[in-house]
């Protein structure tokens, strides 16, 4: 990661806000996709924050959906100053071994509370912007105590070598666990892109707060599907990911790093598209042999898209039809 001492003009905040967005992007990512690797209720810890029993997998989501909301922060700040955020990340990795990965979660968060707590701001420059990661980077320190109490929690357990949860040995030649996949990745790039359009029309609250709504929706989707892959004994994929001798995953580039786009119009046309996509491949997903738990949750998530199909067709043609807008 990259580190920024000196903030003394406009570049270095975009840069310290740029590496730091790298950062939130991939740990937003990485630490569903470990929580999503764990059985849930099995490894629990005593959280030093919460004060009571706490389950290491729902955290570790809770976890990585208030680094979503920093990636947010510093994507709207930077599109205020006329910057364009990147939805470049840094690398992501899983390994075989739960405790293996939520050492990697509390190394991360340390080095990220160094990020933020170490620039040296020029004191009254950006007042809102270093209140914004002094902010930031307490959340850190939080979540750095508490990986550290369930990693502490699983060895003194005796579960030190217990290991997540492995891709199916038939992943590639089953028609239910592609499309699942499929649908996993569509889920996680709408997510993505929906927040895209959020950091560009921040100042549109009507636009960006519908939009923001879709995103939560579609993450929560993905969530909902991780479950899914698990019950069919399988486990959600990394994009892009290489697997090296050890088992270990490791991808640069884990979601989309480039959306369409640049004004209102031209962002709302990619939606809906992509919103019919998604509906197709639940269509497609329901008409096969899956057990009737799983139907019921697809049916559930193919409901809702069909309104974001709606609404975004709405969205779009208002856009059209009004003159002036940005």
């Amino acid at each position: 990661m990259e580190k920024i001492r000196s903030v003394r003009n406009r570049d270095d905040v975009v840069r310290l806000l740029s590496a730091a967005l790298r950062h939130e992007w991939a740990v937003s990512f990485e630490y569903v996709i470990h929580a999503y690797s764990m059985p849930k209720g099995k490894f629990l810890y005593e959280d030093p924050v919460l004060k009571q029993t706490t389950d290491a997998r729902a955290q570790t989501i809770q976890i990585g959906i208030d680094e979503m909301y920093h990636a947010l922060q510093l994507g709207v700040i930077l599109t205020q100053m006329g910057a364009a955020p990147s939805f470049g990340t840094d690398e992501i990795v899983r390994f075989p071994r739960i405790v293996d990965n939520l050492k990697e979660d509390k190394r991360t968060e340390d080095e990220v509370t160094a990020l933020y707590q170490s620039a040296e701001v020029e004191p009254g420059a950006f007042s809102k912007v270093e209140n914004m990661i002094w902010n930031i980077s307490h959340d850190e320190v939080r979540h750095s105590a508490q990986f550290a109490a369930m990693i502490a929690a699983i060895e003194s357990s005796g579960e030190a070598g217990a290991e997540g949860f492995r891709p199916h040995p038939d992943r590639g030649r089953r028609e239910d666990l592609t499309l699942l996949h499929g649908l996993c990745r569509l889920e996680n790039e709408a997510a993505h892109r929906y927040l895209r359009y959020v950091m560009m029309f921040s100042e549109h609250q009507d636009l960006s707060q519908r939009l923001f709504k879709n995103s939560i929706n579609h993450m929560r989707h993905w969530d909902k599907l991780s479950g899914v892959l698990v019950k069919l004994g399988d486990v959600v994929a990394i994009e892009n990911a290489v697997v090296d001798a050890a088992g270990v995953e490791r991808s640069p580039r884990p979601m989309p790093t480039e959306y369409p786009g640049t004004d209102r119009v031209s962002a709302l046309e990619t939606l809906p598209g992509l919103e019919r996509e998604i509906a197709g491949l639940y269509e497609s997903a329901l008409k096969l042999g899956l057990p009737e738990d799983i139907r019921a949750q697809l049916r559930l998530h193919l409901a809702l898209t069909r309104e974001h199909v709606f609404t975004q067709d709405k969205l779009l043609a208002n856009a059209r039809r009004i003159k002036g807008l940005a």
